[in-house]
This record gives C-alpha cells, structure tokens and sequence, in this order.
C-alpha cells in the first residue's frame, strides 16, 4: 500500500487587491498537487476584493472566505489566518503573485522532515523583466533579514505554534529565524512564483508609511550612514530581545550565529568591528549569492550591518 498523500493548505491575506486576486487564486486553484483548502482572509478591503473572493467560494468547495472586524495588518492577518488550516501543511500566499502549476507538487516532494521548505521565485513588475531571487537561509543569515512568506510550505504544528510567530517583526523573517532553531529549512534551487513589484504592495506601503524612497536612495548611503542606524537599533529593546532569544536558543546547536548573535546585543566599535569581520569571512553563506564574489563581495560583505539596518523599519512593528 502506498504512502497517504500529504494534504495542503494555502492561506491567502487580502487587503484591496482587486487588482491582482484572480490571477492569483487561479494560479493556486491550477496547481497540479491538489490543495484541501484555500483560505482567503480579509483584512477590511473597502474596494471589489472580497467580492471577488466570494465568486470563487461560490464556485469552488475548498475556498473559503474570512472578514476580520478591523483592520490588524499584514503580520497578524496571517498567523490568524494560519490557525484555520486543518491540513498537514500550510503554505502562504500574497494577493498579488502568481504561483508556477508545480509550486506545491515540488515542495511537498522536497520538505521531509523540515519545518520550512522555501523556493526561490522571479520577482518584478511584468513577467517578462524579472530578476531570480535567490535568498540566505542559513541562521547566521536570518539574523538580519528573512525571506518571502510568499515563497513558504510549512508543516502545520510548527505554523500554528504561537510562539513562532513574534511580533514585532515580519511574520516570515520571525518563522525561518524559529525553523533554523528547530527542525530546520530546505530551499528549492528554481523559481517557482512570480513576486509582482507594484506601489501598492504591502511592502510598498509600508515603506510610504515610514517615508522610505528607495528610488531616492545613494549606492553609498547604507555605508556612510550605517553606523549611526545601526547603533540607533541597537538601542531598542526589541533589538536586544530577539538576538538575546537566538543567543540562548543557538548555544551548542550553531556556534556561529551564537557568537554573532552576542556581539549584536554588545554596544561599541569594538563589537561592531568583529561582527563585521565575520560577515566578511562567511560572506557566502550570510549576503546575497550574487552579491559575495569579488572585491566588492568582501566589501559588501563587511558592511553588511550597515547595509541591513539603512531604512530598517522593524522591531517596534
């Protein structure tokens, strides 16, 4: 007797997006691995979008539609959102990609034992002029920035522990931190998504909030100005409570990330400059892929703390 197939969930969260939800809702409905649910949450949309969402609940058996009272943000709209699924795995989707027919199918095959398995994914504002995204896992480099929840297959205990989910920064980066912790991730080597760049994305509009224009920004800025963001972080208590909680939970597991992990809570140039020496040395595993090679790789990779805090919006989310 074979194997009893693995059943999967897709939470999708939407907040006006008219614009882009059909072609993202027919790309999980046209998956080649079946999925048992689809979840579609609404976090206050005062445009067409749930409207939409419940033509295809009409339509379709396994969608269906959740309308929050108020309005909670993108953070806590999904983990509410991922406590519904009754599946073995979860997987979590923006309203405004597209999924590839075999995203689910090769990321069922390949999770194992995992708690996370990620893929990589074109992102840009057509099909046709994307770059391939290719994120850092390893948890020395999730100590400064995560990757796409669009991108995520996760098994379910894990995403439906609370305490997985911390609060005060992005949902994704809080999920891979606590997977390297526990039973770990795995990546697809391929895209298997397209990340639609557009103003009104929810990343967009996060940083109109805060007032961040990247297109505005000096190549040379993250490096000139770094230090004094870098310090200014460090100074808020949220700082100090995330590396303090991956500090304690690394011990004897990830020695690297440990010691890196206490000299991010240590104040001082001295500190600073041994974590940038790190980040130098173990470039390949902490910066972007294409970003490590060269000269210029060790140089990025040096002041990779500086670059990682320039317009850094998190830990009083």
């Amino acid at each position: 007797m074979g194997k009893t197939k693995k059943t999967v969930a897709v939470v999708v969260c939407t907040y006006n997006g008219e614009k882009y939800l059909k072609e993202q809702i027919d790309s999980i409905i046209n998956q080649t691995y079946p999925v048992q649910e689809i979840i579609i949450q609404d976090d206050g949309s005062t445009d067409n979008t749930v409207m939409i969402a419940e033509e295809y609940a009409q339509k379709y058996e396994n969608v269906s539609i959740f309308k929050n009272e108020r309005n909670v943000g993108f953070n806590a709209n999904f983990e509410s959102a991922a406590m519904r699924a009754t599946a073995d795995f979860v997987a979590i989707a923006d309203q405004d990609d597209v999924w590839y027919p075999e995203k689910i199918a090769k990321q069922v095959e390949a999770i194992g034992e995992k708690d996370i398995c990620f893929c990589c994914h074109d992102r840009g504002r057509t099909r046709e002029q994307t770059v391939y995204v290719t994120p850092q896992y390893s948890l020395e480099a999730l100590l400064f920035t995560g990757f796409a929840g669009h991108t995520m297959l996760l098994r379910r205990d894990f995403v439906q522990n609370h305490n997985n989910w911390i609060s005060y920064i992005h949902y994704d980066w809080s999920l891979a931190i606590n997977a390297q912790l526990q039973r770990g991730i795995v990546r697809i080597d391929e895209p298997l998504n397209w990340h639609r760049t557009h103003d009104a994305s929810a990343i967009a509009q996060e940083n109109k909030t805060h007032g961040i224009d990247h297109s505005k920004n000096s190549k040379t800025a993250p490096y000139t100005q770094g230090y004094a963001n870098y310090s200014r972080l460090q100074k808020k208590e949220n700082w100090q409570r995330l590396y303090q909680m991956i500090y304690e939970r690394s011990k004897g597991h990830n020695p690297l990330a440990h010691r890196m992990a206490g000299l991010m809570r240590r104040q001082g140039v001295f500190a600073l400059l041994q974590l940038c020496t790190i980040c130098a040395k173990h470039r390949k595993t902490i910066y972007y892929n294409e970003g490590a090679k060269g000269i210029m790789g060790i140089v990025r990779g040096f002041f990779y703390p500086f670059i990682f805090t320039y317009n850094n919006v998190q830990y009083d989310l």
